[in-house]
């Protein structure tokens, strides 16, 4: 019999909200699912965020490795212009071209960072950020059938504030339409693996994790009929998968509330590490007079001659000046309005890593000098327009690093020993499945455990810096 593994990703998806709303009736197929196999905890890399979670997951190696950083990054070489890194940027091979080399067939269908559609061995339609559909479909020829069942590549956001009930519904139309045609193409074209990722789950959790969470919430009802028809989504791929075949589910990343707005660059200037406004409106003009600056969501650069055309600061300034940085960043509170050192409010971050404590490869060069983890309940952004450090959102949800899913259909339920999976662990696991075992990854299969499959890059934080 033909091996096929079957990946269904459910783009921001908490472990534990997955589980309650399978254990509470709201998504039953899900519940029947997860019966059969085990859900575990799954561990994104840093930041926690899409493009570097998904790129993480394509290629079982971690940033320093595949090269993306964020949903933003430097472009290597070229001092502080940024770009949107895509595919075209990953530098280690991903899924399907795995696969590939095994001689399987892939379809790779909405999986975020994926644009512009490469030609691959089967099918790929590109995921978030994909402006374009002409360019985010191979082979062209699919581009009738998926404009024919109305697909859309991301949900349309509109006014959110204003009506929060019509955003919803657009949640609705893209997550049927995008079903439908995932559904199509698993039907109609040959492959042997198969990556299906949702992203309205995401977008739901970005703008609605109130209606999400609170059962008082106006749309929570609403809310609820959404997680049913995704239920109802995932029944739907997995009827298409062959008897016999593998089963997995799988999150980028949690979520959780976003109750406190931190800009950094803001508090950078108000502490005198970043020029004000007046003198550095923006990335491109950060110059000597700049200790150092944040990038989208909360990756700090030193402003080292080493590296940038209008750095300042020799390598064991910038070391100095990241382990103070640290110190400070350590020590503030946030209640949601104010920022600082002696706010009645919770901590703002809960871990600070240097890049070697969490990457590794030859592309170290090209990460942050600081990556702070969040502590619940806050979002921390690397905008550079305005001087207030808290501020108000149309987000009401934020990613978390822990809490996202890995489930597998009938693997044993393991001992509970041992932590959450790695995203690194995840492609060499769906590839083992199919029998196929590349070498030189960051990651390892993991087989009926719930324990970290690989130990490279997991290191803990560094001892001048402060987890909580």
């Amino acid at each position: 019999m033909d091996r096929h593994a079957l990946v269904i990703g459910l783009d921001g998806m908490p472990r534990t909200l997955l589980t309650r709303l399978a254990g509470d009736g709201t998504m039953p197929h899900t519940a029947a699912l997860l019966a059969e196999g085990h859900c575990a905890e799954l561990l994104a890399p840093v930041p926690e965020i899409s493009s570097t979670s998904w790129a993480t997951f394509l290629t079982g190696t971690n940033p320093g490795r595949h090269g993306i950083y964020g949903f933003t990054d430097l472009t290597p070489g070229e001092g502080y212009r940024i770009r949107f890194p895509g595919v075209e940027q990953l530098r280690e091979p991903p899924l399907w071209e795995l696969a590939s080399r095994a001689g399987r067939r892939t379809l790779c269908l909405n999986v975020p960072g994926t644009y512009p559609a490469p030609a691959i061995d089967g099918v790929l339609v590109s995921g978030f950020v994909a402006p374009e559909l002409e360019r985010a479909v191979s082979p062209p020829r699919l581009l009738p059938l998926l404009r024919g069942l109305d697909y859309e590549l991301d949900v349309e956001v509109g006014d959110v504030a204003a009506d929060p009930a019509a955003f919803l519904g657009r949640a609705v139309r893209a997550l049927r339409a995008r079903t439908r045609a995932m559904e199509r193409l698993l039907r109609q074209e040959a492959w042997d693996l198969a990556v299906a990722v949702l992203t309205e789950t995401d977008r739901v959790h970005h703008f609605l994790w109130r209606a999400v969470a609170d059962p008082a919430d106006p749309l929570h009802g609403d809310v609820l009929g959404f997680y049913r028809l995704v239920d109802d989504c995932v029944a739907a791929l997995v009827r298409t998968l062959p008897p016999g075949g593998e089963l997995f589910l799988m999150s980028d990343h949690g979520f959780g509330p976003a109750a406190c707005q931190v800009y950094l660059n803001a508090w950078l200037r108000e502490s005198g590490w970043l020029a004000g406004l007046d003198a550095c409106p923006d990335l491109t003009a950060v110059d000597a007079r700049s200790t150092a600056f944040a990038l989208d969501p909360a990756r700090v650069y030193l402003n080292r001659k080493s590296r940038f055309p209008g750095g300042g600061l020799t390598d064991a300034e910038a070391d100095e000046a990241a382990h103070e940085i640290a110190r400070e960043l350590a020590a503030l509170r946030c209640d949601g309005t104010r920022l600082g050192p002696d706010v009645d409010g919770p901590l703002l971050v809960r871990a600070l890593y240097r890049a070697p404590e969490v990457y590794h490869g030859p592309i170290l060069g090209n990460a942050p000098d600081l990556v702070a983890v969040p502590a619940p309940g806050v979002q921390l952004r690397g905008g550079w327009g305005g001087t207030a450090t808290v501020r108000d959102d149309i987000l009401t949800g934020t990613h978390t690093r822990d809490d996202a899913v890995f489930y597998r259909r009938g693997a044993p339920v393991p001992g509970a020993a041992g932590g959450p999976l790695d995203m690194t662990d995840v492609a060499p696991t769906v590839l083992a499945s199919l029998g196929i075992h590349p070498g030189g990854l960051d990651g390892a299969a993991v087989l009926g455990t719930t324990g970290p499959a690989s130990a490279r890059g997991r290191t803990d934080p560094h001892p001048d810096i402060r987890e909580f």
